[in-house]
């Protein structure tokens, strides 16, 4: 009979998966392979890396209680 998986099991599993992901966004952004040549870079790339970058900075907001879910001043 399997046992159900504890709190703690899935804190690590999803703990061991978020590392994996930090990891392969960190490889795509530092070594883009696939990146167009400087004078290739259009407004498109610029969106998309803007976009990127806002949505990063909502996890980290998030992570370290900054901006929108930073506390209330009392």
């Amino acid at each position: 009979m399997p046992t159900k998986p504890t709190a703690l099991d899935a804190y690590m599993a999803a703990h061991a998966d978020a590392l994996v992901l930090i990891e392969r966004i960190h490889e795509a952004i530092e070594n883009h392979d696939d990146a167009p040549a400087p004078e290739q870079i259009h407004w498109g790339h610029v969106g998309d890396m803007v976009e990127t970058r806002r949505m990063l900075q909502a996890l980290s907001d998030r992570l370290f209680n900054e901006g929108e879910y930073a506390p209330e001043a009392k």
